[in-house]
């Protein structure tokens, strides 16, 4: 389902159980206090592999009813989105996702990123996480495994609200 950009940032599971995959950094970022920073996944949505997948439902269609597969991908499309989250290692230092969640669209083709912020704080953290006291910088490495994604099916089409416009643009160009 993903296209790798970036060498060391395949996306990777933790365990068999795991219910995200694991992506990491595909650059150094060192991200300052009260600082907020874009830092690249080096992975992006990989359509064909997707469509590749969803294609393996056409071996269980019925003789007398035809599947249109190009309506199955659409409405997959329609339907899903990826979720992508901080690290709770990341949050252990007291980084976090100034949205709480990113929410990845699968038409995204660009790379993947997450905003990440480093927030000023009065609070010592204390020894659990090194002892951050919300006024240090805390340094990125590429290939750091920063972020879990997930793919979840929504029901956003009962809000009765729908379009035909295509994406054009990369991140926030739906907001624009």
């Amino acid at each position: 389902m993903f296209k790798v950009l970036t060498k060391g940032c395949e996306p990777t599971r933790g365990s068999k159980y795991s219910a995200c995959v694991d992506l990491y950094a595909s650059e150094d970022v060192v991200i300052g206090a009260g600082e907020t920073k874009l830092v690249g996944l080096g992975v992006a949505i990989d359509l064909e592999k997707l469509d590749e997948l969803l294609f393996i439902a056409d071996k269980y269609k019925d003789a007398e009813k035809h599947i249109d597969m190009e309506e199955v991908f659409n409405n997959f499309l329609k339907s899903h989105y990826l979720q992508l989250m901080l690290r709770s290692s990341l949050g252990k230092k007291g980084l976090i996702l100034p949205s709480g969640v990113g929410i990845i669209d699968l038409d995204y083709a660009e790379e993947i990123k997450m905003i990440i912020h480093n927030p000023l704080s009065h609070v010592r953290f204390g020894e659990m996480n090194g002892g951050c006291d919300g006024n240090n910088a805390i340094e990125i490495k590429k290939g750091d495994k920063i972020g879990q994604i997930t793919l979840l099916e929504h029901k956003s089409y009962l809000f009765g609200i729908d379009t035909d416009k295509e994406r054009d643009g990369g991140f926030g160009s739906t907001g624009k």
